[in-house]
Formats: C-alpha cells, sequence, structure tokens
C-alpha cells in the first residue's frame, strides 16, 4: 500500500522536475509573446529569458483585478510595496522594462537595468541609481525623483537600505507646490519619521488647498493658516513627524514645527482691514499653531505683544483661534471694530489718554462661539461708557467672559463731578451696578452753583440697553442719561439742601426738575411747580412764590437767561449781574436789612405795573414803571409812578431821593399820611441814613387835606369867633387850596423837625415850623395864618385883641400853636408877645433857610 503512494508522489515530482526544467530551458532559450488578448488580458510584446537573472521586457501587460481594493492605493502605500520588493529586485532580475503595466485601472512603468530603476504611476513616482559596493548589508543610492503625486512632493537625494531588516534612510531636497526645502527621513516597519527643514517659500496658497483636499481641514483653520494671514515670505526652520505608510496614519498630533514669516497681513475678519506684521515667529506642538508678532500696527496702532494660537488645527469640532492682543494705544472705536466683528458689544471707547490693553478672544471654528476676556488700564484718560463721557486718572476695566465688564477707576467723574467708583455691568442685558464715593460734585459756577454734594456714597444702576445711556442715582432719586442730548431730571426736592445756587434764590420745592445739555457747559433747565421765596406778590396781596420755569445757562460764559411760563417774570444774568423784568407783579424790598455774607451779584430789576412796599418804612409806593439796582451795600430805585419820575440811593455813605412832577398822592405814599390831593410836587431828600437826613419839597396846585390835622385844624377856626374871619375861600371841603409851597425839614433819629413851612393859597397863607416825635408822637408845630391886606371886607370885623397885627407886607395874621400828639393833638392861639415869634420872623425863616437844597 505505502509502495503504491509512493509510486504516485514519485511520478508527481518527476513531472515537477520536469515541467520546471523545460521552462528553465524554454527562459533560457527565451520567450515571445507579440501579441495576445483574451477578455481583460493583453500581452504585447513580451520578452521573458533567464541569463544569469531573469530578462523582462514588454510593452504592454494588462491584467484583470482580482482582488478588490477598499481604498485606492496612496503614494505611500506604493513607497511600502517598493521597499518590500526591494529585495527581491536585485535576486531575481538582471533588468525590467515594462512601459505599461496595467492591473484593473492602475498603470505602472517600471525600468531596472545596470543597478538603476525607475517606478511611474499617476500616486507615485521612484527614480534611484544603486551605488556599486555594499556597507555592511546596507544599499546606498541616490535618488534622483521620488514623487508623492498625491501629495504634490518631489523629492531628489540620497538614500540607504538595509534590506533585510526592511530599513531605509533619506536625505536629501523636495519641492512642494510653492515650497522646498531640505528634508531627512527613516523608514521601519512601515513608520516613516521625517524632518524638513530651511524651507523657503513665499506663498501658502496652493499647498493649503490641496492639504484641505488630503485631511477636509475645518475651512477656518485653513483660512487662518493661509488667507487671513498671508506673508512675503516663509521660512520654516523645522518641521518634522512621522506617518505610518501602510495604513495611512499621519500621526498629526505629533506633528512639530517652527518657522519665521516676514511682511504680514493678519486679518482678524474677512470684513476689517489687515494688521500689518513685520515678522511672526510660528510654532506648532500639540496640534496647536503660535504666532508670536513682531512690530504688529493695526490702523496706526500699535499692538506689540500679542499673539495668536490656532488651537486643534486637526480637529473638525475643536478647532479655533486665541487672539490674545496688547496695545499701548488708546481703546477706540479702532478695536471695538474687531469685537463687533465677532458681536461682541463692549460699551467702552477711550477718547485720551494713556492705555496699557490687553484682549484674549477665544473663537471656536466649528460654533462660532466667542469668550472675550480682557483687561484694560487707562491713565489719566477720557473714556466714554455707554455713551457718557467720563474722566479717570486711573481706570482698571476688565471684561470676563464676554458678557460681564468690571471697572475699578479712581478719581473718575464728568466735569462736575469727581469719586472713586465700582462698576459690574451686565453686557448682555446691558445694565450694571454701580457703588461710588463721591468726593464732589459742583453742577454750574463757582458763583452760581446749582448742585453741590461731598463726600457722599453713592449707589447707582447703569441702563444702556436703549438708544440712550441712563445712570440712575438711587440713594438720591437723580436719573441722568447721555445721548445726543444729556439730561439730569429728579423729583427729590431735598436736593436743595445741597444746592447753593437754589438756596440763596429762596427756592424751597418743585416737582420735578429736568436739566438737559449737549456739553456740560450750555444748559436747558425745566422745572416744574417750583417754590421759591422772593419778595413778590401778586395784585391781589397773595405771594408769588410757587411757578413753572423754562432757564438757559452757559457756565463757561457765566451767563443764563429765563423766564416763568406764567410769563410774570423772566431773567437773565451775566457774570455777576442778575437782571430780572416783572410783569403785574408787586415788590417788597427793605432798605434796612443786612446779609450775613456780603452779595457778589449786582441785581437789576424792570418792573411794569409794580407796588414797591418799603418793608422797613411801612410804605406802599405804585409805579408804572420800575428799575431797582442793588449790589453789596448799594441800593437804586428809579421809577416812573402814575406822574413825573422817582429816584432813590442809598449805600454806605447817604441817602438821596429826588422826585419831581409826582402827584400828592404819591406824595402821601412815601411819607405814609393822606396830607395831600392833586398838584405837581418835587421833592428831595439828602443825608447819611433814613435816620439822618435833609429835605426840600416844592409843590402847587395841591390841596392839604390830612384827614386829623386839617379837620381839626377847621375846628378849632369854627370854634373861635375870632379866627371865623380867617376861615376864607381857601379853606373848603377839598381842602385848604394851594396856589404854591415850600417845606424845609431834616430828621434826627426819631425827631422829624420842620425848620420852615410856606404855603402860598389864592386869599390865605399858612407859614410855620415845629417838630414831630416819631417815637413819642409828640407834636410842638406853630403855624402862622395870613390874609392879605385887599380882603378889606372882613377887615372890619376882626377883634384887635390877641389876634391882629399889621404885617410888613400889610397884611393880618394870627398865630395858631399845635401841641399834644399826632394822635390827638391841641391847638390853640398866642399873643404874639415875644418878637421871635411874630409873624415876620417866621417867614423871615422860610425866606433866608440856611440851605435850599433845590438850588
Amino acid at each position: 500500500m505505502a509502495s503504491k503512494k509512493i509510486a504516485k508522489y514519485g511520478f508527481f515530482i518527476k513531472f515537477l522536475i520536469i515541467f520546471v526544467l523545460s521552462l528553465v530551458l524554454l527562459l533560457k532559450f527565451g520567450i515571445k509573446v507579440e501579441n495576445l488578448e483574451f477578455d481583460e488580458l493583453r500581452i504585447e510584446q513580451l520578452y521573458i529569458k533567464l541569463d544569469k537573472k531573469l530578462i523582462l521586457r514588454a510593452k504592454e501587460l494588462k491584467f484583470p483585478q482580482l482582488k478588490v481594493q477598499k481604498e485606492e492605493k496612496t503614494s505611500g502605500n506604493y513607497l511600502i510595496d517598493v521597499t518590500q520588493s526591494a529585495k527581491w529586485l536585485d535576486i531575481l532580475f538582471q533588468e525590467i522594462s515594462l512601459h505599461s503595466l496595467k492591473i484593473g485601472d492602475n498603470e505602472l512603468k517600471i525600468l531596472f537595468e545596470n543597478n538603476s530603476f525607475f517606478v511611474d504611476n499617476k500616486h507615485f513616482g521612484l527614480d534611484v541609481k544603486m551605488q556599486e559596493r555594499e556597507e555592511a548589508g546596507v544599499d546606498n543610492f541616490n535618488i534622483s525623483n521620488l514623487a508623492f503625486k498625491d501629495f504634490n512632493v518631489t523629492l531628489s537625494g540620497f538614500g540607504s537600505a538595509d534590506i533585510k531588516k526592511q530599513k531605509y534612510a533619506f536625505s536629501g531636497s523636495f519641492n512642494s507646490f510653492e515650497i522646498n526645502g531640505r528634508i531627512d527621513f527613516t523608514l521601519v516597519d512601515g513608520i516613516l519619521r521625517y524632518k524638513a527643514y530651511d524651507i523657503k517659500a513665499n506663498s501658502l496658497r496652493d499647498f493649503m488647498n490641496d492639504l484641505d483636499l488630503k485631511f477636509n481641514l475645518n475651512e477656518d483653520v485653513k483660512n487662518w493658516i493661509y488667507g487671513f494671514i498671508i506673508a512675503q515670505d516663509y521660512n520654516i526652520k523645522e518641521l518634522n513627524g512621522k506617518v505610518d505608510l501602510e495604513n495611512s496614519e499621519f500621526y498629526l498630533d505629533d506633528l512639530n514645527a517652527t518657522a519665521v514669516a516676514k511682511g504680514l497681513k493678519v486679518k482678524f475678519e474677512k470684513s476689517l482691514e489687515a494688521v500689518d506684521v513685520k515678522e511672526a515667529s510660528i510654532k506648532l506642538k500639540n496640534s496647536n499653531l503660535y504666532f508670536d508678532l513682531l512690530e504688529p500696527v493695526y490702523k496706526g496702532r500699535k499692538l506689540d505683544g500679542s499673539n495668536l494660537v490656532i488651537y486643534n488645527i486637526f480637529d473638525e469640532k475643536e478647532a479655533g483661534i486665541l487672539l490674545n492682543l496688547k496695545t499701548r494705544s488708546m481703546y477706540d472705536s479702532v478695536i471695538n471694530d474687531i469685537l463687533k466683528t465677532y458681536d461682541i458689544k463692549i460699551p467702552i471707547n477711550q477718547t485720551s489718554g494713556k492705555m496699557d490693553a490687553t484682549l484674549l478672544l477665544d473663537i471656536n471654528f466649528d460654533t462660532i462661539n466667542v469668550i472675550a476676556n480682557g483687561d484694560f488700564n487707562a491713565t489719566n484718560a477720557g473714556i466714554d461708557i455707554a455713551g457718557a463721557k467720563f474722566n479717570a486718572k486711573n481706570a482698571d476695566i476688565k471684561l470676563i467672559n464676554t458678557d460681564t465688564l468690571k471697572i475699578d477707576a479712581k478719581n473718575f467723574g464728568l466735569e462736575f463731578f469727581n469719586s472713586d467708583a465700582r462698576a459690574n455691568i451686565d453686557i448682555n442685558k446691558s445694565v450694571g451696578d454701580i457703588r461710588a464715593n463721591l468726593k464732589n460734585l459742583d453742577l454750574g459756577s463757582d458763583d452760581a452753583k446749582i448742585l453741590s454734594l461731598k463726600d457722599e456714597k453713592i449707589q447707582a444702576k447703569l441702563d444702556f440697553s436703549g438708544d440712550d445711556t441712563k445712570l440712575n442715582i438711587l440713594n438720591f432719586d437723580l436719573n441722568l442719561s447721555f445721548g445726543d442730548e444729556n439730561k439730569i431730571q429728579t423729583n427729590n426736592a431735598s436736593l436743595i439742601k445741597h444746592s447753593p445756587l437754589l438756596n440763596q434764590i429762596g427756592i424751597s420745592d418743585f416737582r420735578d426738575f429736568t436739566l438737559t445739555t449737549k456739553d456740560f457747559n450750555t444748559l436747558n433747565i425745566d422745572a416744574n411747580d417750583l417754590k421759591f421765596n422772593l419778595p413778590f406778590y401778586h395784585k391781589d396781596g397773595t405771594k408769588y412764590e410757587v411757578d413753572d420755569f423754562n432757564i438757559d445757562v452757559n457756565i463757561q460764559k457765566l451767563t443764563s437767561k429765563g423766564r416763568s411760563k406764567s410769563g410774570l417774570i423772566k431773567f437773565n444774568t451775566k457774570q455777576s449781574d442778575v437782571n430780572i423784568t416783572t410783569q403785574n407783579l408787586n415788590l417788597q424790598i427793605d432798605t434796612n436789612e443786612t446779609n450775613d455774607q456780603e452779595r457778589l451779584y449786582a441785581l437789576n430789576l424792570y418792573a411794569k405795573n409794580a407796588d414797591v412796599t418799603i418793608k422797613d418804612l411801612n410804605r406802599t409806593l405804585a409805579f408804572k414803571n420800575l428799575e431797582f439796582y442793588e449790589k453789596a451795600d448799594e441800593m437804586i430805585i428809579r421809577g416812573f409812578p402814575s406822574n413825573g419820575r422817582f429816584g432813590f440811593v442809598k449805600n454806605n455813605q447817604k441817602i438821596d431821593l429826588d422826585a419831581t412832577g409826582i402827584s400828592g398822592e404819591f406824595v402821601n405814599q412815601i411819607f405814609g399820611f393822606n396830607s395831600f390831593e392833586s398838584g405837581n410836587f418835587r421833592l428831595k431828600i439828602l443825608g447819611e441814613s433814613k435816620d439822618l437826613f435833609k429835605g426840600e419839597a416844592r409843590f402847587h396846585s395841591a390841596y392839604i387835606k390830612d384827614y386829623i390835622f386839617y379837620q381839626q385844624l377847621l375846628s378849632f377856626i369854627n370854634s373861635v369867633p375870632a379866627l371865623l374871619s380867617f376861615k376864607t375861600p381857601d379853606f373848603n371841603d377839598k381842602g385848604f387850596t394851594v396856589k404854591s409851597g415850600k417845606i424845609l425839614f431834616e430828621k434826627d433819629g426819631s425827631l422829624i423837625k420842620f425848620i420852615a413851612i410856606d404855603i402860598e393859597g389864592s386869599s390865605a397863607d399858612i407859614a410855620g415850623k415845629g417838630t414831630i416825635d416819631l417815637e413819642s408822637k409828640v407834636i410842638n408845630i406853630d403855624l402862622e395864618l395870613k390874609i392879605l391886606k385887599d380882603a378889606s371886607n372882613i377887615i372890619d370885623k376882626i377883634p384887635v385883641v390877641n389876634q391882629i397885627i399889621l404885617g410888613k407886607e400889610r397884611s393880618f395874621s394870627t398865630l395858631i400853636t399845635i401841641r399834644g400828639t399826632t394822635q390827638k393833638p391841641e391847638y390853640s392861639t398866642q399873643i404874639l408877645q415875644d418878637t421871635l415869634l411874630s409873624p415876620f420872623n417866621i417867614i423871615k425863616n422860610i425866606i433866608e433857610a440856611p440851605f435850599l437844597i433845590f438850588d
């Protein structure tokens, strides 16, 4: 049984030996096939011969694809195939010349002769020359061309191969699109480790486009590596990494590189202008690409110290960029424009001063989520916060996670206030909380401060969600808004105690107060139901103390103007002058009033249809038009009553009253009695004060009709039969008719002295002198009644005793004494025994008075 099996195997072995010997013999003589084609098999000009080694030649060999490939082979796969087949190449073949070898859709050209090996297909190309000698089992060779066509990378240089150990090495140069440089690599066990260096390029456009096709890069990663960042010159100092050629694994996380780029244009976003960068140091490590920028400038702003990092560049979902911007230039709209492109609206804009700023933007390319953090330190700066313009000696501003802004500022405020403030601002909600130590708030000029606060704790709410920015100071119920127009509004009347100006002019209450301004220099004020304590009264006697006012103020020019909505009063101020105009309002003044503090401004009052009450004198004067001036220790009144004009001056040196063409009724108003009616009066008073002066009154065409004096004088004349003859037509129901008159008087303390009285009537004259004590009301007046000589119809009826004395002017007269008090005067007649009391001497006193102040 065993012998039969051996016989069978022997037969097979013999057959195999015969077949192999026949094949070898056939190859020794050579095999030629000119043309053979069957189904997908095609052979053209095939020649195979065995010399020392095989010689294989063919113009075309085409074979069907027997095994379906899951993926198309890459250049790396072909390199592996070549390296794995290399050990058989020199052993089996003397020559290979295959101009076209097609297996399925893959076509190759393979040439091998005289230690030269050439392979080429659409993905891979190799042209190598083996060196003659072999060193320790390592073959050295020159590579004229090693092309990874699917990566558009071409290499040339020197290589070595330890065929037995499957170890390969290469050192040479490479080209890829716009890039060229040196490269070294080793290939061991299918792992290619490479180091590229001295790489030069003037562009990365085509390289990045192709890289994107191969690795499906994140679009933003691609744009940032080349697109948003473009340099005039690239110098890659070193690029190293590894590739698993068998599995096409590129180990991108292990890729490292260092480079320098010059003449860069960096765009933070395509719509923004580029940052000009002199030079950038670039490093790739752990899938992060770092850019350190040298002398970056954006729109004229230096960004020294800025850098950016493109992180997780090979991760589609996690890739992003960190923009770290630093500047000592002002933080203004130029920086804010960068943030706005990422929908980050920081309500800060620096208008002056110094700034040390750091802004860090973390942008995820997949979600487009942006996280912004920043630290801004401003010194001696003008800062616009949500439209409100502030000044700060120092302000530390922190942007936290995009939506929170924290401000810590010293000597922070506007032109009219200064504080130390802390603010927390919610950027998403456009609101903020402010806590501040208010050092001072002075709104208005030094001489006219509308509001003055010092050393106050402030709690405020900031709201910039609308068109205007609102700042509400909660503990003072003070509302500020900033926009095209700035406003300060309050209903808190308790703020009046913090307003020197409102206190000075007697403001005690208001319903609401609104200040509007564009620049805090020109102000417009609306005050409703303003309650004040000014010396004005309505015509019905009620006090004018409430009205609505609109006021314009120019702080720089120290001017203001305003008017009441009732139209009763308007005013304007210019520096230290205050001008007030009233209509149908009465005025109360006190000529004896003194201020604890000397008034620093001049008051000019222009009044129409005004009654002026002089409080300290208890006098009321009626004027059609009035001018009133007061400053410090001087008061001037100029007015026009119903008739004539009136003037009064009072200062520390004198009082001076001068009235011309006034009526008897106005004279009554001046002196507080009811002695005159009608007529035309001239009045002059000069003195040191209201208690020490001299005066003179001249008048004509008037009536003397004092209720007490005149009526009791008539009663006295009627009661004395001897005096009835003196009751001439001048004594009538309207009073004593005055043709002309003159009175000289003086006041010393409470004593009024009538130096001379000379009143001329049509049929009788009155002359006299005397005193009245205003405190005790004691009266001591002597009057001489005189009848002219041409009154002959009554001369015979006059008794001789105690009454008639012939005067110089051939007239008859008698002396009447008035004693008692002003409330109860007593009248009597006296015999003229003393020549000093004679009618002649009384009249002489009038004529020869020592002063005639009109003359």
